[in-house]
């Protein structure tokens, strides 16, 4: 589980990353998407730490 929350990290660092390119090219649909899957990956990732007991 904890190379899932690895994968999960990295993921989300690339989405972040993502995100900033598009934000600053002011790709607005682009954000929105970014933004959205942002979110969802935060979840996953506080459902994960609370699972392994890291919060």
């Amino acid at each position: 589980m904890i190379e899932q929350l690895k994968a999960l990290e990295e993921r989300l660092y690339s989405v972040q990353q993502e995100y900033l390119l598009a934000k600053e090219r002011h790709e607005f649909l682009a954000q929105y998407d970014l933004y959205e899957e942002w979110k969802q990956l935060k979840k996953q990732q506080s459902e994960l730490k609370s699972q392994l007991g890291l919060n």
